[in-house]
Parts: C-alpha cells; sequence; structure tokens
C-alpha cells in the first residue's frame, strides 16, 4: 500500500496568524506523538491569510484521520478559520 500524502488549506481570520502558528505547532506536536507523522504549515506566497499544512507518508489513514479531527477539536484551530470559511483537505498518493 503506497503512503498518502495529506494537503490542508484554509483561510484564516486577519489578525490570528500568531495564535494560529502556535495552536498548529502544539496540534502537530501531538499528531506526531500519536500516529508517528510529522507536519509542517505554510501560508501562500501571494495570499498570507491562506494556510496550508502537510503531512506526508500517512500509512494508516484511517488512524491519522481520526487523530487529526480529534486534535483540530482539542486544540480548536476552526475559531481561526474565516467566517464561513473551511478546511479543504486533499490527499495523494505516488504514481505508480
Amino acid at each position: 500500500m503506497s503512503p498518502s500524502h495529506y494537503f490542508i488549506y484554509y483561510p484564516v481570520r486577519i489578525g490570528m496568524e500568531t495564535d494560529l502558528a502556535r495552536g498548529l505547532y502544539n496540534l502537530q506536536a501531538e499528531i506526531h506523538a500519536t500516529t508517528g507523522v510529522a507536519g509542517r504549515f505554510l501560508r501562500k506566497a501571494d495570499d498570507p491569510w491562506t494556510w496550508m499544512e502537510i503531512y506526508e507518508n500517512v500509512l494508516d489513514t484511517a488512524a491519522f484521520d481520526l487523530a487529526l479531527e480529534r486534535a483540530i477539536e482539542r486544540h480548536g484551530v476552526m475559531r481561526f478559520l474565516e467566517d464561513g470559511g473551511r478546511r479543504h483537505t486533499e490527499r495523494f498518493v505516488a504514481c505508480a
């Protein structure tokens, strides 16, 4: 089975960047401790209010999805999204 790579992007509320970064560091530390998957996050070069989380080489997607869902809830990440915004998750695998 080929590992999955997650790319999750979303609009951030203006003025919440520092708090979101702190929350994401904590969320990703928890994800790493729980699943062994290290994450990172970026912001869009030409739109600093669009952020992306990246998680690579996920082998057990069901366990990862559950751990991520719980961590998002526990760390209150949704409060940093622009009103009406949502997290868009894209999952990729290597070409055969």
